[in-house]
């Protein structure tokens, strides 16, 4: 059902793509219902909007998204696409649907599909993207996210990242740890960290603890010592052995090792920032940061190391984050048609078609950008595969320094963030990580009894 058309973009609408992160598309509100599973009528004019386009704050980026945009409806005539500044926000996404103002393609985050879909709050495209040579091939672990109970796929994974131990390679090699063999245990990192502290200027450890990045990171610790924060039922787990373990690990660094720093009240940026610098030696972030950190931060490339995040023998796996793009429940056949050959377009083109592959990663290095960071891939293996072999000589990353991480990405298995109200719930947990690491007396246990409570509190809200 999908319109297929060859892929050849301009150069210039590739940088734009580069440029660009988050995009979706808004439809008419008295658009009838899909669920009669009509088939799309061919070449008939339709007209689709969509979100995320940028302010004119940002008017670099918001100048190559409607690039972006002019070049599809070139190479689509029947297709008229709407840029529209609207954003993901859980608050207002109820009042969108109901308003009837819901793009028709929008960028959600991951701890929000799972229960957009239990709502049937958003298009089945299963039939659309069949055709698909990219779509229908994309990375089966990711794709599951997006898709119902009943196997019918409900949008389109299009950006991911595991959570891992990010490290850095020369004060690794200053204190004596090879760079090339990252630890792999619990263990491991903190005798790592009892070197770099003993060995350079900068402190072992250090974990964000602030903004909620302090519940965000140890809901990933949880994963990884055997627990989670939410059981199938939806109630608080939150009082469980896993997360005792990794508040105990946490602990250990901060009062018997004193390999965590001074610093108890960190953001994300605070630490981000703390890592480029060269001031920590290792710490639990997206296996992502390679951009923030490199290119917009100015660290040596050769310094970003980022391993596998280590697991306990009970471990679930790692956290994963990213975002889908989904499609407007209400949308016609037509749009839903259309709607997933922007997404294909805008989001895969690279994996295609050689000389868009190619022309987007010499105006990613033209532009100072990162090619071949290390990442989930989104698409098949193959495919991805084919893209990096279409790169191979525009590569500008160091990709031997992540040898390991590479070759296990696929074997550590990714746990969503806890849904619904996942940012509330690392909100309620920021506090005890904060007492943990501030109070030699804090009390574990009362800690994260008091915090079940508040977080059964915060999921019987949402219900």
């Amino acid at each position: 059902m999908m319109r297929r058309k060859s892929l050849h973009m301009g150069a210039g609408a590739v940088i734009a793509a580069a440029a660009l992160l988050l995009v979706g598309c808004t439809t008419d509100t008295d658009s009838p219902d899909t669920s009669d599973g009509a088939a799309p009528a061919e070449n008939v004019p339709v007209t689709i909007s969509i979100s995320d386009l940028p302010t004119t704050e940002n008017q670099e980026a918001r100048d190559a998204l409607l690039a972006q945009v002019a070049a599809f409806e070139d190479l689509y005539p029947d297709i008229t696409v709407e840029a529209t500044e609207t954003v993901w926000t859980a608050d207002t996404f109820q009042a969108m649907l109901a308003g009837g103002t819901m793009p028709t393609v929008m960028s959600v985050p991951f701890t929000d599909i799972a229960s957009l879909i239990e709502r049937d709050q958003v298009a089945d495209i299963t039939d659309y993207i069949a055709d698909s040579e990219v779509l229908a091939h994309l990375n089966p672990a990711l794709a599951t996210l997006a898709t119902d109970s009943d196997g019918k796929v409900r949008g389109v994974p299009i950006a991911a990242y595991p959570m891992g131990l990010i490290y850095n390679r020369t004060l690794f090699e200053k204190a004596g740890l090879d760079p090339d063999d990252p630890p792999q245990t619990w263990d491991d990192v903190r005798e790592a960290a009892k070197a770099i502290e003993e060995n350079t200027d900068a402190q072992g450890f250090q974990a964000m603890t602030a903004d909620n990045t302090g519940g965000w990171v140890l809901t990933t610790m949880s994963y990884a010592f055997g627990g989670t924060l939410i059981d199938e039922e939806g109630a608080a787990t939150i009082d469980n052995e896993a997360t005792q373990q990794a508040l105990e690990f946490y602990r250990s660094l901060r009062w018997d090792d004193n390999t965590f720093g001074t610093n108890f009240l960190v953001n994300y940026g605070d630490a981000n920032n703390a890592f480029a610098a060269g001031q920590v030696g290792m710490f639990v972030q997206g296996a992502d940061l390679y951009r923030n950190a490199v290119v917009n931060l100015g660290m040596d490339p050769d310094d970003f190391g980022v391993a596998p995040l280590p697991q306990d023998s009970d471990g679930l796996g790692t956290l994963g984050g990213g975002n889908v793009a989904v499609v407007n429940p209400t949308a016609t056949p037509e749009e839903i048609s259309a709607a997933v050959t922007w997404i294909e377009f805008f989001r895969f083109g690279r994996f295609l078609d050689e000389e868009v592959a190619v022309a987007q990663a010499e105006a990613d290095v033209a532009n100072g950008q990162a090619v071949g960071v290390p990442e989930i891939r989104i698409v098949g293996a193959e495919e991805y595969d084919q893209w990096l072999g279409w790169v191979a000589d525009l590569v500008n990353v160091p990709r031997d320094h992540f040898e390991l991480f590479l070759s296990t990405v696929e074997d550590v298995a990714l746990v969503p963030e806890p849904a619904p109200s996942g940012q509330e719930i690392y909100a309620a947990l920021d506090p005890v990580v904060q007492a943990v690491l501030t109070r030699q007396d804090a009390d574990i246990d009362q800690l994260l009894g008091d915090a079940q409570g508040t977080v059964q509190g915060i999921l019987d809200a949402a219900r």
